[in-house]
């Protein structure tokens, strides 16, 4: 299972700061990168210019809710994993988020056990996700599987950076992306130029057509 979510980022809203340094270091364990939030505006910061793929959050914030993070999360990605902790069982809180798709929903304290029963239920998932076929734009359809694009009965096989890009377009597809998600998840955190990037997004374009991406006001790219 460890080695499953080895390449995973996960982003972990939680108020209660000793808890958090305490479960951080076991996420670490499982996953690639760990961002952490206190607040659901720190949370929304970190989604929207992070690569994110599951979360963990609790229900109750400060006065704030987590299920409203839930939803706004939901409103551009209903296929991420989302783990909900909360410090007793709430019948009501947990009627509310049923519509919501959850992963799992914790009861704090919580076991090594029940997070790893939880990280096994995000990776099964994972894997649903990738098996089928996810439509993009201009006709193209990206088989995560096999890492490789389809349009009108044609395969296109993918080089590395190509692959983490459809990746990242995949998990983020009705969402910007940024140039600082671009970093992290197809430049993998290395020193990337903005010539490098205009050639990458060039090179995508010239590849599968002007209109498979675009730039939005020098703020970022989206599918056509």
């Amino acid at each position: 299972m460890t080695n499953a979510l080895s390449c995973k980022q996960m982003l972990f809203v939680e108020d209660d700061e000793e808890l958090s340094y305490m479960m951080i270091p076991i996420f670490k364990v499982c996953v690639k990168e760990v961002f952490y939030a206190s607040t659901l505006e720190q949370a929304l910061t970190l989604y929207h210019n992070q690569s994110i793929d599951l979360i963990f959050t609790d229900i109750h914030l400060h006065n704030e809710n987590g299920l409203d993070f839930v939803k706004q999360v939901r409103k551009s990605n209903e296929e991420i994993p989302i783990v909900v902790l909360s410090g007793y069982k709430d019948e009501t809180l947990l009627l509310k988020a049923i519509p919501l798709g959850l992963t799992d929903y914790l009861i704090k304290p919580v076991n090594y056990t029940q997070l790893t029963l939880a990280f096994e239920k995000c990776l099964s998932k994972f894997s649903k996700s990738s098996s089928q076929s996810i439509p993009l734009s201009n006709g193209f359809f990206y088989y995560s599987e096999e890492q490789v694009l389809f349009k009108d009965g044609q395969y296109y096989e993918l080089k590395k950076k190509e692959i983490l890009f459809m990746e990242l377009l995949r998990k983020n597809k009705n969402r910007l992306i940024t140039k600082d998600m671009i970093q992290v998840s197809v430049w993998e955190n290395e020193d990337m130029s903005d010539a490098a990037l205009y050639n990458f997004i060039m090179r995508i374009r010239h590849r599968f057509g002007k209109d498979f991406v675009h730039m939005v006001s020098n703020l970022g790219y989206r599918l056509g």
